[in-house]
């Protein structure tokens, strides 16, 4: 029992890492011009973006096409 209570609160413990670092890099930390503090909006929507799209960017960044494996063997 002790075990399947550890297991799940880790479980729960990384989308909760992952949206606690979406939240600080979007809403608290500081950023420069042109993305200050009155963009922030536009900042969002673009991580949203990059999160539904993320076929739109592969023609930005080659290396998404790769293999991750690939990536780092050079």
């Amino acid at each position: 029992m002790t075990m399947v209570l550890i297991f799940l609160v880790g479980l729960g413990c990384v989308p909760a890492i992952f949206g606690s670092m979406m939240l600080f890099h979007v809403f608290i930390r500081k950023k420069s011009a042109p993305v200050d503090k009155s963009n922030r909006i536009n900042h969002l929507r673009l991580v949203w973006f990059a999160m539904t799209r993320e076929t739109l960017f592969v023609e930005l960044f080659s290396w998404l096409k790769n293999d991750e494996y690939d990536n780092v063997k050079d």
